[in-house]
């Protein structure tokens, strides 16, 4: 006979057990989905199979293991060798259907390179790099091409570039016809053409801005090879210089009036002989021109009354009439200042490798250097002024300034005069020299392995600190550096205009050489640094 206590415990703990899962059965929870998809799509079948020869079938389906849908597929499909019609991609359900409607050529090797078009539906994942190669001959073509291709100007890698290859020789390639075989660049520049067929090839590389592979826009970015490349088997790390060739017809890009007497104009090509008419065909009266360094940007300062707000402008270049503009302008009546604004570049800790430069918002034309005066520590001391080379704003004012020193700068009311008459109120800069110790030095010798002449850069941040001109071996000594990274280029200066010229392919010429000192360097506090860089072509 059982116990009563024993039975009565024992049925306490069977219903407390009983009611404790039949609770937790109540208990609500968030519903999940199970962990997030990350694998790409999978292909189950392809008919026909990848790799396929005698190819004659007009349609491809090649089936997933989960639905998928094309994404950018118009950037990312590249048919090589191009047809005469691109086919057509289908997605249905699962499957990816490929139509051809142009006929294809005999004995050929097709590749149809989708990158990473292909994706789930759901988490987007790609099927990265899907091709499908077939051929309509007995063999499949197993040649390849590859490089890199920057930009001519600043070696810069170039991302979404065409690379093609033809198998015709003559000149109006890549002008007149499209290409046999082409890629496209990755971000870093470099590609790759894959089943290619042995023979001879005439290389190019195009910014194709209209999509039509042809070079038919004067901004289209074109490289070349000068000869063709014979290809028996792979050819690997060829280079390709991008550039813009320059244009041959002059024409005025902007022209605008956004100060009283101040009309610029900006050219698309460089130029010295621009004329400046009225409607009578007589010359506008200016005080002064000013140009910009690559002689595109140039400034007329008015020498006569404006009445109107409109006039318009008859621009010649070289004697020849390349535009007749009509600009919005500020007239007389508008007109208000009353004073020349003059500033400097001074801080209160002035560094020892700048100039100062006065600056104004009108031309100077007029300097009373009694009125200008810098002292050292307190005690005058004698200075040169120089105009600006570029600019009718500037005046640079010449000092040997000492390190870790006072000093201040005084410009006296009417020390300049301006060609509207307007003349300057009181400036005064108290400031600082830094010490020698705050910079650094470089020494670089050049040691060059052909005759042309050069242009050596310093740059930083891809800003021209230096600029040289010279030819054979040459060491150049820069003092005063800020700590930070620098970088040298040297342009090979083939035409001796002392700047970078861009290349012509119906010349066969191509953009000046331009190269890096193979190492970023680093300029620190205090510290000298010497290189050698021996240049071999």
């Amino acid at each position: 006979m059982k116990s009563p206590i024993k039975y009565k415990l024992f049925h306490f703990i069977s219903t407390l057990l009983l009611v404790s899962i039949l609770f937790s059965c109540a208990q609500r929870s968030a519903l999940t989905g199970g962990n997030k998809d990350v694998l790409p799509p999978e292909i189950k079948s392809t008919i026909p199979e990848n790799q396929t020869l005698n190819f004659v079938d007009e349609e491809i389906v090649v089936e997933f293991n989960e639905f998928v849908r094309l994404n950018n597929l118009q950037n990312q499909l590249i048919v090589s060798p191009l047809m005469d019609e691109k086919p057509v991609v289908m997605i249905k359900g699962k499957k990816m259907v490929i139509k051809f409607s142009a006929k294809l050529a005999e004995n050929t090797t097709y590749s149809l390179n989708f990158g990473d078009a292909i994706i789930d539906i759901t988490e987007s994942n790609p099927y990265p790099n899907y091709k499908y190669v077939f051929s309509t001959g007995n063999f499949i073509d197993s040649l390849s091409y590859s490089g890199k291709v920057v930009n001519a100007e600043d070696l810069s890698p170039k991302a979404n570039v065409f690379v093609m290859l033809y198998n015709h020789l003559d000149d109006s390639l890549p002008i007149k016809q499209k290409p046999n075989y082409l890629a496209k660049t990755k971000t870093d520049g470099t590609f790759v053409i894959t089943n290619i067929a042995k023979g001879q090839y005439k290389v190019f590389a195009l910014d194709d801005i209209n999509g039509n592979y042809l070079y038919d826009l004067p901004n289209e970015q074109l490289a070349f090879l000068n000869e063709p490349i014979q290809l028996d088997s792979n050819f690997l790390d060829s280079s390709l210089y991008l550039f813009t060739k320059q244009s041959e017809i002059q024409f005025v890009k902007k022209i605008e009036n956004k100060q009283y007497g101040k009309l610029s104009i900006e050219f698309n090509i460089p130029t010295n002989e621009i004329e400046l008419l009225n409607l009578d065909g007589e010359p506008y009266p200016f005080v002064t021109m000013e140009s910009n360094k690559t002689k595109t940007q140039h400034t007329f300062w008015l020498n006569h009354e404006i009445l109107e707000n409109q006039q318009i402008f008859i621009i010649k270049d070289n004697d020849k009439i390349i535009d007749t503009s009509k600009v919005e302008m500020i007239t007389t009546k508008e007109y208000k200042d009353t004073l020349l604004n003059v500033k400097s570049n001074v801080s209160s800790l002035f560094d020892l490798n700048q100039k100062i430069v006065l600056s104004s918002n009108q031309p100077f034309t007029e300097i009373q250097k009694e009125k200008i005066q810098l002292f050292e520590d307190s005690i005058p001391v004698n200075i040169t002024l120089e105009k600006d080379s570029l600019s009718a704003l500037n005046i640079h004012l010449i000092y040997p300034f000492k390190a870790h020193t006072n000093y201040k700068l005084l410009i006296e009311p009417e020390a300049f005069s301006s060609i509207y008459q307007l003349k300057n109120d009181t400036l005064i800069n108290v400031f600082k020299t830094k010490n020698e110790e705050d910079y650094g030095n470089l020494k670089f010798t050049v040691i060059p392995d052909f005759q042309e002449n050069y242009i050596i850069q310093l740059l930083q941040k891809n800003e021209i600190l230096e600029e040289f001109f010279d030819t054979n071996t040459k060491t150049f000594n820069i003092t005063y550096l800020k700590s930070g990274e620098y970088q040298i280029k040297l342009i090979i200066d083939r035409n001796t205009n002392k700047k970078w010229d861009t290349g012509n392919y119906q010349l066969n010429l191509q953009p000046e050489k331009v190269i890096f000192y193979q190492d970023k360097i680093t300029i620190r506090e205090n510290w000298d640094n010497e290189i050698q860089w021996n240049i071999k072509l």
